[in-house]
């Protein structure tokens, strides 16, 4: 049975797993093939979403990855009056989100569940990138697990 989380829950094990990120994130853009961008989390909300999920239901949490991609809908993420790709977790009643500084928004964001820059659609990606994505989450858990 799963509990609620609080915000300063949220707030300590988000931040944790961001800081360890943090450490991956330019093996992932090398991976892809991409520079190093500032900030170093722009293009990597699904993986990490995929691994903040996992991490929150290890710490007895319901989680689930929500996102939203399709081009020109109004979903993902608002920021400027411009609807943009982009994934977080939803846990507890709350937004989780490591990834939204690509927008201005603070390294680690939790907001209610209701807060309208987030708007959950379709995961348009080709299969491959899915499973390149679920690949480099369960590599990253597998060395969360191994870290502590």
């Amino acid at each position: 049975m799963s509990t609620a989380p609080s915000r300063q829950e949220l707030t300590r094990i988000a931040g944790d797993v961001r800081r360890f990120l943090e450490g991956l994130w330019p093996e992932w853009h090398a991976l892809r093939g991409r520079a190093l961008p500032d900030p170093l989390s722009l293009g990597t909300c699904q993986t990490t979403s995929l691994l903040l999920a996992t991490v929150l239901r290890e710490h007895g949490f319901d989680a689930a990855v929500a996102q939203g991609n399709a081009p020109g809908a109004t979903e993902g993420y608002l920021h400027d009056g411009i609807w943009h790709g982009h994934a977080w977790v939803k846990c507890g009643g709350w937004i989780v989100d490591i990834c939204a500084d690509q927008y201005g928004a603070p390294p680690v964001s939790i907001s209610p569940s209701d807060d309208p820059r987030y708007r959950t659609g379709r995961d348009t990606a080709y299969e491959s990138a899915k499973r390149q994505r679920q690949e480099l989450a369960s590599s990253a858990l597998e060395a969360w697990r191994k870290r502590r």
